[in-house]
């Protein structure tokens, strides 16, 4: 059954349904006149007469709810000499006389079926002014307009942008491999996604209800990471976070200024990494962001050292869920990173590393270990120390994530989710100590320089 939420979201003043051909659009439109909206509605379709009656009269014949849709919809169709026509009068006669039949009649629910099909590839920017135009004399007329659209058709990408920024809801409807028919919706007004819907037959019935496996879908799904680099202060970050994201289901898009930030926005990232200074204009940014992204996760790094108590509630207030300082605990990060997307992918790549010892008898194992990181696109620093108190630095340094491979004054060591940076910190407090520590070489895999070069 449908839920309060999915209720008052398909009574919205405007819907689009797309899909692929032969993936249901009309019947899905039916099932909504029928069931849900329970009225009666005009459909304007390029389909053949013929073609078209006849799916309304096999419905009808095949399920019971469907008997009285013979009654419901009332088609019409294209004449002969449209193309004719639009050639010497162009597109206004067309709107003239949609507008026309949408003020005059009784029905409440406006369809245009295979929107894309009354348009030339040439006359696609025709297209928003009578999809806007149709929206605006429908709603003021208290009427529902409903649009279908073929994402196989030519002009599908005109129609699409034009609905992400007209329509209040969108719903794409696709099948999966056992050919059943998923819904993704959409409130397009306040970038929500609701969960899947199954549109399925039961029992000579069409039910739509909640789709099983949409929990193992959101979890698979591609997700879309912007990275908004308000301020060039930021060490290798921008790098590293496209490193980290380097993995299948993600795509990373990049933006350094306020334009590029409110074009990559209408994409709806599922998550936004600003790169900034703390001052008040990047605050104002992250709020425009926020109030056009409502539920996309905004974490933000600073360019300061520390970040204070006050500082964080700052970032709070205009719209930042994490805030993290300059010298981050990479570890930390990427917590944040995968609490915001929903997903365990870091740590589920790092579950697929080859099982090694922490402190490893073969240098070929420690490349393994290091080009298998790379390949998962792990984040670590590899190093090569020489020191005649190798043996001390690792019992007084290394961690379970770190690995490391010894002769009797080398040591190569292989730092997980460790920056560089922190890595020169440890070694210069161990200066200290040990007088002739001598770092030979340091490596990260957003090095333009080959592996190679340090583990030799």
């Amino acid at each position: 059954m449908l839920n309060r939420d999915l209720t008052t979201l398909l009574s919205a003043d405007s819907i689009i349904i797309d899909s692929c051909g032969k993936a249901g659009k009309i019947t899905f439109l039916f099932y909504l006149v029928e069931f849900f909206y329970k009225s009666k509605a005009i459909v304007f379709t390029p389909q053949d007469s013929y073609l078209f009656h006849r799916r309304i009269e096999s419905l009808s014949s095949q399920f019971p709810q469907f008997s009285k849709l013979k009654t419901s919809i009332l088609p019409y169709f294209l004449d002969e000499s449209f193309n004719a026509t639009k050639q010497k009068y162009g597109y206004d006669f067309f709107l003239k006389e949609l507008l026309y039949i949408i003020t005059s009649s009784q029905e409440k629910i406006i369809v245009m079926h295979r929107i894309g099909e009354y348009f030339e590839f040439q006359d696609r920017y025709e297209i928003e002014n009578i999809y806007k135009t149709l929206i605006k004399t429908a709603i003021a007329h208290g009427k529902k307009m409903i649009f279908i659209a073929n994402n196989k058709n030519e002009n599908y990408e005109y129609i699409s942008q034009v609905a992400q920024e007209f329509t209040d809801v969108s719903i794409n409807i696709t099948s999966n491999e056992d050919n059943e028919r998923i819904l993704n919706i959409k409130d397009v007004l306040h970038h929500k996604e609701y969960p899947m819907m199954h549109f399925k037959i039961h029992e000579q019935n069409f039910i739509l209800d909640l789709y099983e496996k949409t929990q193992a879908i959101e979890e698979t799904k591609n997700k879309h990471i912007l990275i908004a680099e308000l301020d060039k202060a930021h060490d290798n970050m921008r790098e590293i976070c496209n490193y980290i994201f380097d993995k299948p289901n993600f795509s990373v898009s990049y933006a350094n200024s306020l334009p590029t930030i409110l074009q990559e926005i209408f994409i709806v990232p599922d998550m936004v990494i600003v790169l900034m200074r703390r001052e008040q204009k990047n605050f104002d940014t992250i709020s425009a962001i926020k109030k056009q992204l409502p539920d996309t996760k905004i974490i933000s790094i600073v360019d300061q050292n520390f970040v204070r108590v006050e500082d964080v509630q700052e970032a709070y207030n205009n719209g930042c869920d994490e805030l993290f300082a300059n010298n981050l605990s990479l570890k930390s990060l990427i917590l944040a990173l995968q609490k915001s997307s929903k997903t365990l992918f870091y740590t589920e790549s790092i579950n697929t590393l080859p099982s090694v010892p922490n402190i490893m008898t073969d240098l070929s194992q420690f490349k393994e270990l290091a080009e298998a990181c790379v390949e998962r696109s792990i984040f670590f620093t590899a190093f090569t120390l020489e020191s005649k108190e190798v043996f001390e630095f690792v019992k007084s340094t290394s961690r379970n994530s770190d690995y490391t491979y010894q002769t009797e004054h080398k040591i190569y060591y292989l730092a997980l989710s460790t920056m560089p940076k922190d890595i020169k910190n440890i070694i210069d407090t161990y200066r200290k100590k040990y007088d002739d520590l001598n770092l030979t070489c340091l490596w990260e895999p957003i090095n333009h320089s080959s592996l190679d070069n340090c583990i030799s």
